[in-house]
């Protein structure tokens, strides 16, 4: 990969520039963590996205599951992507949600959806998402691996999927947008990155933040120092036994 476009060494250098003002490096150029699967109607869409978010004023991150490293090395992903920070996937339970500032689903597989919705946190995925959510930050998710009307998938010659799976994967769909991930369509993602910067920069814990925590099982909530919290969502934090922690 063009060391002129290293997502490593950009990412060093405006840390150098910024030298101790953390805070406001991570509003300037937000971190986003990628979390890449494979899936078989193709990834383009997925990595024309991720270069999409290159050339925002982000830094970029990125992780890919054992499949898909089954089939590309990690040099092809970095030259399919843009981004040559690539975290291994061993290197995943090390992970945190302070790691970024919000998280980036390109390709929405089915085992990925379907191991979400059951919160299956042995995957070392669902576990960073739910992390994610959990400390309130942003989580977005082009929706095309899971929408079988899709062009792509009638590209594959499966374009006749029946009522009953077309029926199942939307129920799916909604579940995981009811635990607060954004769902996006390709050309949505730069709206979602600039709405998501918004929302960090003002972060308000409202009682439907504290409602999603209770639904996905967590016990505290991470704000930044500045971040607001209603008195609705101070009331059903006490109730519910969920610590906030700054």
């Amino acid at each position: 990969m063009d060391s002129r476009h290293s997502a490593v060494t950009a990412s060093a250098l405006l840390g150098l520039a910024y030298r101790s003002r953390e805070q406001e490096l991570n509003k300037d150029f937000p971190r986003v963590f990628i979390l890449l699967a494979g899936h078989f109607i193709g990834m383009e869409e997925g990595y024309s996205a991720i270069r999409q978010l290159d050339r925002n004023r982000t830094r970029l991150r990125l992780a890919a599951d054992e499949q898909l490293f089954r089939d590309i090395t990690v040099q092809e992903l970095a030259a399919a992507t843009g981004v040559d920070d690539i975290t291994a996937p061993a290197g995943l339970r090390s992970c945190s949600s302070e790691a970024a500032d919000m998280l980036f689903i390109p390709v929405l597989s089915l085992s990925l959806l379907s191991r979400l919705v059951q919160l299956d946190a042995s995957d070392p995925f669902v576990e960073l998402i739910v992390r994610f959510l959990c400390a309130g930050k942003p989580v977005g998710t082009l929706t095309l691996g899971a929408n079988p009307g899709h062009y792509r998938w009638g590209e594959q010659g499966m374009f006749q999927a029946p009522p009953r799976l077309k029926d199942e994967l939307q129920h799916k769909l909604t579940a995981i947008e009811d635990f607060g991930i954004t769902l996006l369509e390709p050309d949505q993602v730069n709206r979602w990155i600039t709405s998501a910067q918004a929302r960090l920069s003002r972060q308000v814990l409202t009682a439907e933040d504290i409602q999603a925590a209770v639904r996905l099982g967590t016990t505290s909530i991470r704000l930044a120092a500045s971040a607001v919290i209603t008195p609705l969502a101070a009331d059903l934090a006490r109730q519910h036994g969920i610590e906030i922690e700054f």
